[in-house]
């Protein structure tokens, strides 16, 4: 019997918080009507009013009988997609995220070129690009967003303390320390990072912070085809001295509890998504009376040169190539998140940046973006290669403590950040040598990438 019940409280962690667009009694009264039921799983929260009354009036105006169930999971939609894989009910429908390459090579997803107009692939072509969405001449997602990482911070804290907006790694712990010391007394601190989840926290800041002073990605360096994590170690340092005196507790944060101490005016400093922050301190996270908020690239070693940072695919949604209903999906989906007049008010009203120029092109530029061009896409934000851990997930497995978790023992102190690089270093490589000597891939080097 106690295994019984430990088996059904695991499963229970791991059922995700969902919000229900219309709830499940909606979807049971669609099925009665003979409509066909579309679902869609997502984790944006930030701009869900906005499609959610998009999803509304597509449910009470179409005449193809479709419903469309727009499903919010609060935290952990990564585990619900591969439960809801390895049982057989995932949804017609999920948003892009990591699990993408971990399943593309199982064909889980479908094809949506067949599925598109002419008019509609003259719209995205743009955003089709080779080894990311568009590969082997099939099209797998269209990301009418993009988001690039970058720093945040509080302009009313720095106006009052009267801190220049760090542009080096030496500039940005000086400020978060000064914070710090100046302010904890009133519960203020200088910086936060949401590492309740290493990975999760440290892809969403650390990373691409180092990726953009050294010109490496996730460790690997695209010129020599190996891995080297030295050139990590003075990010490291910063940060572990950013974060032991930075706001307490980071290390069971999730991101939405660091938002609303930061809209509270209580954190100085944070790294995040252009495309979701301007929505969350619009709506979600409304800033508190006299604090205002601002965008910054991410500060790197003084003298190093700005290499290309990555940036990443936004508002794209993968088709389950299972699914009994692809072509309903498709029409669903093309009635709101390919309509370009919805698109065009999602762009204006501050909850995401174009991908698409037919959109770019017919808005008009909100005060948000006018009064922090940072959070912008710019020639600097590129589409990297994948590295052999991205483009072989199944395959790279790393003995011990992985990447991400490594920096989070070392920025808290638990691990040497000299021996803990060489020794992630070491394993690394090991893995790459191992799987090029097997002949599951050749050394990956793409000396025509230019990193600056």
């Amino acid at each position: 019997m106690k295994k019984i019940i430990s088996a059904l409280l695991i499963v229970l962690a791991i059922v995700p918080s969902v919000v229900f667009a219309g709830g499940a009694s909606e979807t049971e009264a669609a099925d009665a009507s003979g409509k066909t039921v579309i679902r869609l799983w997502t984790n944006d929260r930030h701009d869900a009013a906005f499609w959610q009354e998009k999803v509304d009036a597509y449910n009470a105006s179409n005449t193809d009988n479709i419903q469309l169930s727009y499903e919010i999971y609060t935290d952990n939609l990564q585990q619900a997609v591969d439960m809801a894989f390895q049982t057989g009910e995932a949804p017609d429908i999920v948003k892009y995220t990591e699990f993408f390459d971990k399943y593309i090579l199982d064909g889980r997803f479908a094809d949506i070129l067949p599925l598109m107009t002419e008019e509609q692939k003259a719209m995205t072509q743009d955003a089709w690009y080779d080894g990311k969405n568009y590969i082997d001449g099939k099209l797998y997602f269209i990301p009418e967003n993009n988001t690039c990482l970058r720093l945040f911070y509080n302009k009313t804290i720095f106006d009052r303390l009267g801190l220049k907006v760090p542009e080096t790694l030496d500039e940005m712990v000086e400020a978060a320390v000064t914070i710090t010391n100046e302010l904890k007394g009133e519960g203020i601190y200088g910086f936060a990072c949401n590492l309740k989840n290493p990975a999760t926290g440290l892809n969403r800041s650390f990373e691409p912070e180092v990726e953009r002073g050294t010109g490496l990605r996730l460790g690997y360096d695209f010129g020599t085809g190996t891995y080297d994590f030295t050139p990590y170690i003075p990010y490291l340092e910063a940060w572990k001295t950013m974060i032991q005196n930075g706001f307490p507790g980071c290390e069971s944060l999730d991101i939405d509890p660091l938002r609303s101490q930061f809209a509270a005016g209580k954190i100085g400093m944070y790294m995040s998504y252009t495309h979701a922050e301007p929505g969350v301190y619009e709506s979600q996270f409304p800033m508190a009376e006299g604090q205002e908020w601002g965008c910054t690239y991410l500060p790197i070693e003084e003298g190093a040169a700005a290499c290309g940072q990555y940036f990443e695919a936004a508002l794209c949604f993968l088709f389950n190539n299972e699914s009994e209903n692809l072509d309903a999906a498709w029409k669903a989906y093309s009635a709101i998140f390919l309509n370009e007049d919805n698109l065009r008010e999602h762009f204006e009203g501050g909850y995401g940046i174009s991908n698409l120029p037919v959109v770019l092109e017919s808005s008009e530029m909100s005060a948000q973006y006018e009064a922090n061009p940072a959070l912008l896409k710019t020639d600097e934000d590129v589409m990297w290669p994948k590295t052999p851990e991205q483009a072989y997930p199944q395959d790279f497995i790393v003995e011990g403590l992985d990447m991400y978790n490594t920096f989070g023992a070392i920025i808290a102190g638990q691990i040497d950040v000299e021996s803990g690089v060489a020794d992630l270093t070491e394993r690394y490589n090991a893995v790459n040598e191992r799987l090029i000597s097997q002949g599951v891939y050749e050394r990956i080097i793409n000396p025509d990438f230019s990193r600056n």
